[in-house]
């Protein structure tokens, strides 16, 4: 089988040279597109962004990184130039393209998370840090805490004078 190697031909672009595409049915909530921004600024701009040249445009057309993108607007991180991979797909195998990237990525699996979580947790890392790096809000943390152990859960916590121990003597 004879496998190509796009991932070796990354190729630096002016932002505005790139556009996404009208068809991809993925969507990135506010808190995600957040996690994304995040991840570039901890780890660097680590996948470039799949294209194809497209004549009429006269542009590149985004098949897979959207949202990294976007990500590249003033409005967030203002990179430019751009790292693109350009490949050589008609209209029928770049829609096919995008979907496979999307559905190859697979779903995300809670135990993992909330095993990620714990061992965050046990590093010493706070809630807020927490949340901050891996884009999960609080409460769901909390859920992920629950789900490794009540215990695990206020390990690390203060505790709060919410009730009083009366003796009924």
């Amino acid at each position: 089988m004879n496998i190509t190697m796009p991932c070796q031909a990354v190729q630096m672009v002016p932002r505005e040279m790139v556009v996404v595409n009208n068809y991809n049915p993925n969507h990135v909530s506010p808190d995600k597109m957040r996690l994304l921004m995040q991840s570039i600024i901890d780890n660097g701009f680590c996948y470039a962004i799949v294209t194809i040249w497209d004549d009429d445009l006269e542009k590149y057309v985004v098949i897979d990184g959207g949202h990294r993108r976007i990500i590249c607007e003033p409005e967030w991180l203002d990179i430019d130039p751009i790292p693109i991979i350009k490949l050589n797909h008609n209209i029928s195998q770049r829609m096919a393209a995008t979907i496979q990237f999307n559905k190859a990525r697979g779903v995300h699996q809670v135990d993992l998370d909330a095993e990620i979580i714990r061992a965050l947790s046990e590093q010493g890392l706070n809630i807020n840090e927490i949340s901050k790096h891996l884009g999960i809000d609080e409460e769901t943390i909390y859920r992920y805490k629950q789900l490794t152990g009540i215990a695990e859960l206020f390990k690390n916590a203060e505790y709060s004078t919410s009730w009083e121990v009366v003796d009924n003597e």
